[in-house]
């Protein structure tokens, strides 16, 4: 089979012929079909990005969705034929009360998670891929929508992790603080899903809004953040109706933190926040401030099983559109192109490597 493979960071990227793998106990070969990328997949691969990269030569990627070509011995409730969708965050199932973890295909998590990235360090980016059964999700009764729909759920896991993490109830009002981003254009949808009443789309620049603003269709209400403190609490809490229920942070790489300040502060009394950017300064909150408005501040790592299964529920009630979600699909041996589209993603974009595809990239 081929595999595209890394053998350290900063080398570049090999596509090569390797030993199909069989199925050991508890694990299951998925042959991919759709294999969505990270914006920072270039980055990642140079080696530029603080991460514990598994042991090398390996195949990179994270989520995806494919169908089962085997399973291993005791391996109970999947079987081969059926599609499932990879999620590529693998806690250890032991009773312990910090378990190893990590993101298969990525990076190791905890300080004993190298043993996890040593027994799978390949990711989905090669035909057939071996997980262990429990990071495999069967998408059952959904066979009306393409593998390729399918792997945008990749996109909407991390910010309804967070949601779910915030106890996000129907009725609510949610202010989303990165709403042009990958994950946080991604919140907007999975809020208005899960039946918020309003959801108040932070950003810096109004063109990126307007898709949101329209799916929204009267539920989500735009505020352009200005750089000014009080101004920007104040237009956040008019917005919000006097004051939001829960506020979900998801800026990326931020070296300002007053935008996810301005959140918070729009919050009413009693009010959440949750934090799943990656802002690269420390966030100053007051002591007393905290105290006196009974505010929560959460922060949340990726998700959890349950959520991922409530995720793929949520799409087969018709809650949840993946079709929103504007698609650049190229072909398997097209992934370095795929790369450098990725990169530039912006908002409700996709871009993966799908099986089959023909030559050049397809817009779906």
């Amino acid at each position: 089979m081929k595999a595209w493979m890394l053998d350290e960071p900063g080398q570049p990227l090999a596509l090569r012929e390797v030993a199909q793998p069989q199925p050991r106990r508890g694990a299951v070969l998925v042959r991919m079909e759709a294999v969505p990328l990270l914006s920072y997949t270039r980055s990642y691969l140079e080696g530029k990005l603080p991460y514990a990269y598994p042991p090398g030569p390996f195949s990179p990627g994270t989520n995806g969705v494919g169908v089962v070509a085997a399973v291993g011995e005791g391996v109970v409730s999947l079987r081969a034929g059926q599609r499932v969708a990879v999620n590529p965050y693998w806690i250890a199932d032991e009773t312990v009360r910090e378990p190893a973890q990590a993101l298969i295909g990525l990076t190791a998590i905890s300080a004993d998670s190298g043993a996890l990235m040593a027994d799978f360090p390949h990711g989905t980016l090669r035909e057939f891929a071996e997980f262990p059964a429990s990071t495999l999700i069967a998408l059952d009764g959904l066979d009306d929508l393409s593998s390729e729909r399918l792997a945008v759920l990749g996109k909407f896991a991390v910010p309804f992790g967070g949601l779910r993490r915030g106890r996000l109830a129907a009725g609510e009002v949610v202010v989303v603080n990165g709403t042009t981003g990958y994950f946080g254009s991604a919140a907007v949808l999975a809020a208005l899903a899960m039946g918020a009443s309003r959801v108040v789309a932070l950003s810096r620049r109004a063109q990126p809004l307007q898709r949101l603003i329209e799916l929204g269709k009267g539920r989500v209400v735009p505020v352009l953040l200005t750089g000014d403190a009080a101004q920007d609490v104040a237009a956040i809490r008019a917005a919000s109706g006097g004051g939001a229920d829960l506020a979900f942070d998801m800026v990326g790489q931020a070296t300002d933190p007053n935008a996810t300040l301005a959140a918070l502060r729009s919050l009413r009394r009693g009010g959440r926040l949750v934090l799943m950017g990656s802002m690269q300064v420390d966030l100053p909150i007051a002591y007393q401030e905290m105290l006196l408005n009974n505010w929560e501040l959460i922060g949340n790592f990726m998700y959890t099983r349950a959520d991922y299964l409530a995720l793929v529920a949520l799409v087969a009630s018709g809650q949840l559109p993946l079709d929103a979600v504007e698609l650049q699909a190229y072909p398997f041996a097209g992934l370095e192109a795929a790369i450098d589209a990725a990169g530039q993603m912006a908002g409700l974009q996709c871009t993966m490597v799908v099986a089959g595809a023909g030559e050049g990239a397809l817009a779906m």
